[in-house]
């Protein structure tokens, strides 16, 4: 791991390269190579001082390496120089072994939907969640997705434990009001950002989609979930207008990119859970990053300081 190097010793490993450029010598010809890479304990920076016509060309092409360098301290900051750089296949590629991923294990967070999901008794809302949480294609992305680049669970499986988080909270709080359709209110807070599957990519870490910005999250996940809807059978008209709406208005306002604002209880209460949700994770994040302070720094995203003990 690179966390655990040390100046002046090893290190053998597979890397995510991030970014690189070819740097030309000062005061000789030729060039070299600088990049930044990662695993799931931390990034470091490094170079190589001798390229091969082989390194430009992986470095466009490829993502991931097995590198074998020295790691050397410069004003007191490690990096590595690279002695042997060798691409790794995509499909040999363990991506949580490169990429921050939920403090959640998959093991819990799958007990934790699956004890959700065991309050759904009525069959076209099993038969719709069977397609799209069924461990296939969406379910994977659902389980292994990030849920923001930034704001909130910006790591693997971070949709998943915002989404498990969200509907645990929303089924919880609707107990007070006896009104709430309470299958209808976990199915949406579960469901209100499955679009995200699409809108972020997570090779070179996390990154927007041409789709993400064209369209995001909110559109795609009303289009993806309608189409879903529209395969089963005798599904109810009215389940289907007001679950679509949870997804359509789960941001509340439309100076955050919400078409619609909530007008539903169940609208209502995910739209309110999700920010709850989404500000807290800030408070705990900003504990993990400063845990021997009182006081955080200025967070911009909540624009104050936070009191952390």
């Amino acid at each position: 791991m690179l966390k655990d190097c040390q100046s002046g010793g090893r290190f053998e490993g597979t890397v995510l390269i991030t970014e690189w450029k070819e740097t030309p010598f000062r005061q000789k010809p030729g060039s070299f190579l600088l990049f930044t890479c990662q695993d799931v304990s931390g990034m470091m920076s490094g170079k190589i001082w001798d390229p091969k016509p082989d390194h430009l060309f992986w470095l466009k092409e490829h993502d991931v390496y097995r590198i074998s360098a020295k790691v050397t301290e410069f004003k007191g900051t490690l990096d590595l120089t690279v002695d042997d750089l060798t691409p790794v296949d995509e499909q040999d590629v363990d991506w949580t072994a490169l990429l921050p991923s939920s403090p959640y294990s998959a093991e819990e967070l799958e007990a934790r939907l699956q004890n959700l999901l065991s309050r759904i008794k009525l069959p076209q809302w099993q038969a719709f969640l069977n397609c799209i949480l069924a461990p296939e294609e969406l379910g994977t992305a659902f389980r292994q997705a990030p849920a923001a680049m930034r704001m909130h669970q910006p790591y693997l499986r971070g949709l998943w434990e915002h989404s498990v988080l969200v509907a645990e909270m929303a089924q919880s709080i609707g107990t007070f009001y006896p009104e709430m359709d309470e299958e209808l209110l976990i199915i949406g807070a579960l469901l209100h950002d499955i679009g995200k599957i699409h809108e972020y990519s997570y090779g070179r870490g996390i990154a927007v989609t041409s789709e993400g910005r064209l369209l995001g999250h909110i559109v795609m996940g009303v289009d993806l979930l309608g189409k879903y809807i529209a395969a089963i059978p005798d599904f109810p008209a009215d389940l289907r207008m007001k679950f679509l709406h949870i997804i359509a208005s789960h941001h509340g306002r439309y100076e955050w990119q919400s078409p619609k604002r909530p007008k539903s209880r169940e609208a209502l209460l995910v739209h309110y859970v999700d920010a709850l949700e989404a500000d807290l994770w800030q408070f705990y994040q900003t504990g993990q990053e400063n845990p021997d302070q009182e006081w955080s720094p200025y967070v911009r995203s909540l624009e104050r300081y936070l009191l952390l003990k």
